[in-house]
């Protein structure tokens, strides 16, 4: 063997360990073994559920490239020694045949028939096993047909089965290594949605919100990446970052965990205090009906008193669960708080006291300046949280692309104010589909849910206005009218 042939042999070695994507891999794997045979085809099995099944198929002269076994339906092939990638695979051995036509020790009806379909001639066939470092067989690879440097088909050199079983070795090792990699990630991913889980339990109202955007920003990096790869767009989210920004997507509200149910679960201005205000009209109202009964009130000022108090109490009701309140509602709620009762000990019993005058005059939402800040506190614990998490080298994003889905471009957002440039592509995504998801969502009781258009024009505004970035808008509006679109949204009842 050539130096130049052993050059490009080690070179395919770094080729393998360098690759970081499953479907190329394996892809290469077949291209490594083809270029150091010089051969017309190849197909990679994958050892799973004690078969070998289809993963890549390649044949040159019949213009055949298929790296996703997926979507053709091919049968496994059962391990059966008379098939003669079963025997490798059984006896982890190579196996070099001249030529098939002449070989009688295995079944080679299949690619004989497979002749018969494609007017395609197999001739000689080398199969060699892929074993990990453990021993453990991960799959087979099957070459046919050794070509010369004038394109005839002649048997597979016997130099270069060492190299081969050595390739197999190496791919194997990589293989397994990347399946580990997967699985590791997949339990991350899993953990990961216990906590999403155990968060969106605790609000009732906002139950599927972190996943809805995770599956949003799943379909929305697709679209954005297969703009990049078109041309149509400068942006896209690298292949190694994809899971992290979907972890991110799943634990960017982890932090929410420590919010008092009281805060987080309050859907109207007075909360959990509604009753105890209710209590307190009807308290009153008996209090005055007291002083009627014993002459400390004339009959007409009772009556007055007592139907004010219940006008009153259906009224600050309907202002306890209003989206937004008028001037009028507010001085109403004014006028209510300067209500005093005073007892024949002289205590003073107020109808609304200062904390519930603070809620009932909430201008918009429902939500004081201290429940406010406590809520925008949860973005500081998912950061102290994921902090505490050993992402490693593999994960060195989560935190932050997680930590600033509430920064906003004009400085006016949470924990930090960060500005411009300083909020990365990655939390701007986050950004725009954590507010698209609130404005659409159906299950909050204190708004109603917008139709997609409507949440768009919003994001549009903020966009003006400098807090979202314009471009992944546009991006953003175009994936969902994209026919490749596909969340899988969940939804109260759904």
């Amino acid at each position: 063997m050539e130096q130049m042939e052993i050059d490009k042999i080690l070179e395919m070695g770094v080729q393998l360990s360098a690759e970081r994507n499953y479907n190329e891999l394996l892809s290469k794997i077949i291209d490594c073994a083809m270029e150091i045979t010089k051969c017309d085809g190849g197909t990679l099995y994958l050892y799973e559920e004690d078969c070998l099944n289809f993963s890549v198929m390649k044949t040159k002269s019949l213009g055949i490239n298929s790296k996703n076994m997926d979507e053709v339906s091919y049968p496994p092939v059962k391990m059966d020694p008379k098939n003669v990638c079963a025997c490798c695979a059984i006896r982890r051995t190579l196996l070099n045949i001249e030529n098939v036509y002449e070989c009688e020790d295995f079944d080679f009806s299949g690619p004989r028939e497979y002749d018969k379909l494609t007017k395609y001639h197999t001739q000689s066939m080398l199969v060699f096993p892929l074993l990990n470092h453990e021993g453990n067989l991960v799959g087979v690879v099957q070459l046919i047909n050794a070509m010369d440097s004038a394109g005839e088909v002649i048997p597979f050199d016997k130099s270069y089965e060492m190299v081969l079983r050595s390739l197999g070795s190496q791919a194997a090792i990589t293989v397994s290594n990347m399946k580990y990699v997967s699985e590791i990630e997949n339990l991350m991913m899993s953990i990961t949605q216990v906590f999403t889980d155990a968060i969106d339990t605790r609000i009732p109202y906002n139950y599927y919100h972190s996943r809805n955007v995770y599956f949003y920003v799943e379909n929305f990096i697709e679209y954005i990446n297969s703009e990049y790869e078109k041309g149509n767009t400068e942006y896209h989210v690298k292949f190694e970052n994809i899971n992290e920004m979907l972890m991110a997507a799943l634990m960017h509200d982890i932090g929410k965990l420590v919010i008092p149910n009281s805060v987080i679960n309050k859907n109207t201005r007075l909360g959990e205090k509604f009753s105890c205000v209710l209590e307190r009209f009807d308290y009153m109202i008996a209090l005055y009906h007291i002083d009627y009964l014993k002459g400390r009130l004339d009959k007409d000022s009772w009556i007055n008193l007592k139907n004010y108090l219940y006008d009153a109490k259906i009224r600050i009701e309907d202002i306890n669960r209003k989206a937004d309140l008028n001037d009028e509602d507010i001085e109403f709620v004014k006028e209510l708080a300067s209500k005093i009762y005073i007892n024949s000990n002289g205590m003073n019993i107020k109808l609304i006291n200062l904390d519930e005058l603070e809620c009932l005059t909430i201008k918009y939402g429902n939500l004081t300046k201290d429940e406010r800040e406590i809520i925008c506190s949860h973005v500081e614990y998912t950061k102290r949280y994921l902090s505490k998490m050993n992402f490693g080298k593999r994960y060195p994003h989560i935190i932050k692309w997680a930590g600033d889905h509430h920064e906003r471009l004009d400085g006016s957002g949470y924990p930090l104010g960060l500005k411009g440039d300083e909020i990365c592509f990655e939390s701007r995504v986050l950004s725009v589909v954590d507010v698209f998801e609130a404005l659409t969502s159906s299950d909050r009781p204190y708004k109603k849910s917008m139709v997609d258009n409507k949440a768009i024009e919003v994001l549009k505004d903020m966009g003006k206005n400098g807090k979202l970035d314009n471009d992944v808008i546009d991006l953003f509006e175009r994936s969902l009218q994209a026919d490749s679109f596909k969340t899988k949204l969940y939804r109260q009842g759904t």
